[in-house]
């Protein structure tokens, strides 16, 4: 059992399998001349280790990063505005912690559309931005696109909404706040023939545990079912015997 042990590595990894949020380009209701952007300005991301790819719509998504799908709708198709739109949503300012950036990853992507460190601003020919609409229509949005930071930390994004073609005024800016979150810590104790994984759930979140005997990262099986998040305690038990190791890490999603 000891020799076990010394083998064995408790790693927390995330994984985020949410239903992700949308935030919509609306005619603004106060002025109908100008855009306005509306949706949670909340929003959480976690950590994807290397080569575990999120149950989001991006299947080339590498990992190592926090990681949250965010998408932004251009209108809907049963209350277009009157005169059309083709929005495009740029990004104002960076903050967060020192050393941190933010990215953007377009569908699909193995590397970021663009990065910008905490602490930019948008200037001249420095800018970052991307289209809303599925297509020229001006309608709709697009699926599988993230959002990542380097670090861990509170970061709060600048976005505002631009019409293209011109017939609306720029939206007044929204701040997104984005909370880079690690994983929680497991703890472990020998049961008999069996290993007792302990660590706190967060509340609204659930989590599976991974298993692995070579930390190759296309190695990691989940084992058992699903554990819900009430910021309580949770345990599982796995049995050990027959094995000579036993990595162990856990995926967390909403």
């Amino acid at each position: 059992m000891k020799t076990l042990l010394s083998f064995l590595l408790l790693a927390g990894a995330l994984l985020t399998a949410r239903a992700h949020d949308h935030i919509e380009t609306i005619q603004d209701p106060g002025n109908p001349a100008r855009l306005a952007l509306v949706g949670n300005t909340a929003q959480i991301a976690t950590y994807f280790p290397l080569g575990e790819v999120p149950s989001f719509e991006t299947p080339n998504f590498p990992g190592r990063a926090y990681a949250t799908e965010l998408t932004f709708n251009a209108f809907d198709t049963v209350s277009p505005p009157p005169l059309g739109a083709l929005v495009r949503v740029d990004v104002v300012s960076v903050t967060g912690p020192a050393g941190g950036s933010f990215s953007f990853w377009e569908v699909n992507a193995t590397t970021p559309t663009w990065t910008k460190p905490t602490g930019w601003v948008a200037a001249g020919a420095d800018q970052a931005s991307f289209f809303a609409s599925e297509d020229e229509t001006g309608y709709g949005h697009i699926h599988g696109r993230l959002f990542t930071t380097n670090k861990p930390g509170t970061y709060q994004v600048t976005f505002r909404s631009v019409d293209t073609l011109g017939h609306y005024a720029t939206s007044l800016p929204i701040v997104v706040t984005f909370t880079a979150i690690n994983p929680p810590q497991l703890t472990s104790s020998t049961v008999g023939s069996n290993i007792r994984l302990t660590f706190t759930g967060r509340t609204n979140l659930t989590y599976d545990v991974q298993s692995s005997t070579t930390l190759n990262a296309n190695d990691w099986t989940t084992i058992g079912g699903p554990l819900d998040g009430t910021g309580a305690i949770l345990q599982f038990t796995d049995a050990i015997a027959g094995r000579p190791r036993a990595f162990y890490r856990l995926v967390e999603y909403q």
